[in-house]
């Protein structure tokens, strides 16, 4: 793929996609594999992590990615808005289902993986954690690391993973191999790209910046072992059938 630099994103008409280089930041990954399954041309530039990102900030009004911006809307950053923005401009391939139950189950959902106090939000907490007695790292402050929250963040993340396998269970049980109903929805496509906080793809489908795989790696033990086999089954048929690997970043 070829990047556009700063300067062409804001510049520009038609879509634009704005994602941390070099890092599966598993916001961002989502968006870029949605936007490809609905056809949807765009442009796609870099947010660099831990650097100001001036240009980024003074267009879209934050420093991190993703950011989304069509035409002359104003920039967006959130899952939710970017979500509903991706079905108003390609309805015809729908990522949240029309079923009232099945819509409310995707949403709850993907908040569930994707909003704040979510899976990735508590992977975040827990991988910014500082050494006992220390400072939070600036990293830390950016996203107002708080020690009461990370004391529970393993926790939530395993409750998810159990509520997600057992879901899966039930619907394979169905005959079915989605998160949610008998198609791929937004859910399926969220929990595929954060999967990576808890087990990271390999180096071949997921070319993260070598220095920062450890971190990745680094999986607590009691996450670890909370696992079920069926929660990387299912990521790895997503990648497969809807990403396009190995992962752009």
């Amino acid at each position: 793929m070829k990047y556009a630099s700063m300067d062409e994103i804001i510049e520009s008409d038609g879509l634009r996609l704005v994602i941390v280089k070099d890092m599966p930041s598993a916001w961002g990954v989502a968006v870029k594999a949605m936007l490809e399954h609905k056809g949807l041309d765009f442009l796609m530039g870099h947010q660099i992590a831990m650097s100001e990102n001036p240009k980024l900030l003074a267009w879209s009004g934050t420093n991190s990615g993703p950011v989304v911006a069509w035409n002359d809307e104003a920039p967006i950053n959130r899952w939710n808005d970017i979500l509903c923005l991706m079905e108003r401009l390609a309805p015809e391939k729908p990522l949240i289902p029309e079923n009232v139950k099945e819509q409310i189950e995707v949403i709850g959902i993907s908040n569930a993986i994707c909003g704040e106090l979510g899976f990735g939000w508590n992977r975040r907490l827990d991988m910014m954690r500082p050494p006992e007695g220390e400072e939070p790292s600036d990293f830390g402050k950016k996203y107002s690391y708080r020690d009461t929250e990370a004391a529970l963040a393993n926790g939530r993340v395993i409750a998810l993973m159990v509520e997600l396998s057992s879901r899966l269970k039930d619907q394979a049980s169905k005959g079915s191999q989605f998160l949610v109903g008998t198609s791929v929805t937004a859910a399926d496509f969220y929990w595929a790209a954060f999967s990576n906080f808890v087990v990271i793809q390999p180096a071949e489908d997921c070319p993260i910046n070598p220095q920062a795989r450890p971190m990745f790696e680094n999986t607590p033990a009691e996450i670890v072992n909370a696992i079920d086999p069926i929660l990387i089954k299912h990521r790895d048929e997503i990648m497969s059938s809807y990403y396009k690997l190995p992962l752009e970043l």
